[in-house]
This record gives structure tokens, sequence and C-alpha cells, in this order.
């Protein structure tokens, strides 16, 4: 038998070394790529997901949460009965205290809690007011000390009871300019956005550093400096607030205006597992969502407090804190002093 010579045989040896080698090694990189497409595709994935949850949350909600509108909101089929002898689905000709309704002669208060995981993609909690009135002075100011020159601190309840308040909201902690009621009570004006109601019902927004006598001039009934407003002077809501530090998520109350007569209280819970709160720019398109044609945003956080009927509704962060002021609503004119808020008043 012919013998093989070892040294015949090595390159047959090294062509199989190099095939098995080069074998391994595609399977590899195979391998390297499937891992790295299935990582890439994740990645595409989530951060579709992030793009879409920060569209959600900078956009216009396309399906608003229910909400006050152009009319105040008809009654609750549960009240059809009591409303049976009423002449208007709105208001009455005596007072009807019905649950989430309060209607007058003078005022229509519809109060709705509104629970929402769609509208920002986050659990949300929020309490609305809408509140029709037919005299400004209906949308009235109170401080814990019952005066302003020295508004003190305490409870929203003991402050809400003592004015006789059927729905009242946390106010602007009393920073600078505080009209009240009329009344001009510090004339120290900051930079922040300035929030008039004015005795015509309207409400306007002054950008700070302004005179008083350019505020005095506009005849207001309240004034605000806490804010900031939340839509510009085109009625458009404000998405970019640089330079604020409380403009992350936060809870959050604010007053809103339609049209003169027409106003709503908001408020949101925060910091809780079942409401998350809203960044300023999410209360903007919230206020939008509703229907309003301006917005302000007062005191919040531990503040932000909700008083309807003798009792807080919401559950402020951390237990809430006593507050400086409130904004609520009375059930008759400010003693003889009215001035009627036109088409949209409930009666003249």
């Amino acid at each position: 038998m012919k013998k093989i010579s070892l040294k015949n045989s090595i390159p047959a040896i090294t062509l199989i070394a190099v095939a098995i080698l080069l074998a391994i090694v595609t399977g590899i990189a195979f391998s390297l790529k499937s891992r790295v497409d299935g990582q890439y595709t994740e990645i595409s994935t989530a951060s579709q997901s992030s793009d879409g949850m920060a569209a959600a949350r900078t956009a216009i909600p396309a399906t608003p949460s229910p909400a006050p509108t152009v009319e105040p909101i008809p009654a609750d089929s549960e009240l059809d009965a009591d409303l049976a002898d009423v002449a208007s689905p709105y208001w009455s000709d005596g007072v009807l205290f019905v649950n989430d309704t309060y209607r007058s002669p003078d005022m229509s208060v519809t109060v709705r809690t509104v629970e929402d995981s769609k509208l920002f993609n986050k659990k949300l909690v929020y309490y609305v007011a809408d509140i029709y009135v037919s005299d400004v002075t209906q949308i009235r100011t109170g401080c814990t000390s019952g005066n302003f020159d020295r508004p003190g601190r305490g409870p929203i309840e003991a402050t809400a009871r003592r004015e006789d308040a059927l729905v009242a909201i946390s106010g602007d902690f009393v920073p600078a300019l505080v009209i009240r009621n009329g009344e001009l009570f510090h004339k120290k004006i900051n930079d922040h956005d300035i929030c008039l109601l004015l005795k015509n019902g309207e409400m306007e927004i002054m950008r700070g550093n302004c005179s008083v006598a350019e505020v005095m001039e506009k005849d207001p009934w309240q004034g605000w400096q806490f804010g900031p407003a939340l839509f510009n002077s085109k009625g458009k809501p404000i998405t970019m607030f640089p330079g604020i530090s409380i403009s992350v998520q936060n809870p959050r109350s604010c007053i809103g205006y339609y049209e003169p007569g027409h106003y709503c209280f908001v408020v949101v819970d925060g910091r809780q597992r079942q409401s998350r709160g809203l960044t300023l720019t999410e209360l903007a398109l919230l206020m939008q969502s509703l229907g309003c044609t301006q917005a302000y945003n007062l005191d919040g956080g531990a503040s932000a407090h909700f008083y309807y009927n003798d009792d807080v509704l919401n559950q402020p962060s951390g237990g809430g804190r006593d507050i400086a002021d409130i904004v609520y609503v009375a059930n008759e004119s400010y003693d003889q002093c009215r001035f009627y808020c036109g088409k949209a008043g409930l009666s003249q």
C-alpha cells in the first residue's frame, strides 16, 4: 500500500480548517446581526411610543374629557323629577340645589369630577365648576384673616364657610399686586402676568412691570398676580413656559373664562398614583379642551383645593396645606354694588 506523506496532506487539512473557521465566523456574524436588529427594533418601538406620548402631551387632545360647554351643562337625568316645574333647564325661578347642580335666578353652577387616563396618556383626576353668574360681583375673593393687608394662613374650609361660599378654590397666595372685590390693597407689581376680572365681566391679561395706573384704568373687580397666563392675547394656549420653575408636573388650580358672566374653576390632583398632575403646557391644553378663551394659573401644589357644598372634594397633595386666600362663587351680589355681565348673564 502506498503511504500518504504528512507533508502532502497539510494543504488539505489547512483548507478544511479554514472552511470550518469560516463557517463558525459566519454563524457568529448572523447571530450578532439578528440580536442587533432585534435591539434596534425594540429601541425604535420604544422611541415611537415615547414620541407618541410626547405628541399627546403637547398636541391639542383629540377627544376632550367631559367639560363645560358654551352653554350651561344641562341637568342630569336623575334631576328630571326635581326640574319638572322649572321653566329653564339651566336655572330656576327659585333656588334648586341637588347634588352637583345649583340654580337660582342669578346663578348656575354645575360641578363635575373627571377621571381620565387618555387625555395625556397618564392617570388624571380633575374637578370642574362650570359657572354662570348674572353679576360679576358673585365672583369673589376672601382671605384667612378677613383682611387682605394681613391675609394670614389657614384651612380653606374655614375661610369658605365664613364667606358662605358655594364653590371655592385656592387663590394666588397674595404675592404682589392685590385687587380684591374692587379694592386695591397692594400696589407692588412684579414681572409676573397679571389677571384682571373687570367689572364688565371680561377677563384680561396684562404683562408684569406695568404701572398701577394702567391697571386701574381697566376698572378691575379682581386682580391676581401669581400666574402665568395660560393663553396668549389671541386666545390660544401657550405651550412653552421657559424659565418658570413651576412649569413641571404638579397639582394645579386655575380660573377659566368663556365670555362675560361665564367662567370655570378647575383643580387638578397630582403627585399621586391615581392622578399624576399636569405641566403648565398640559394645563393650558386642558383649559382649551374645556372651551375656554382665556385661563390663568393660580396657586397649586399642596395649595390646590376644590371646595364645594361645605366640603373639600379633591385630594390635596400631602394632605394639603394652609392657604392665604380663595376665589369663590357667592350666592348673591356684593352688598349694593352690582355690575351686570352682559349677554352671558342669566338676568338683568
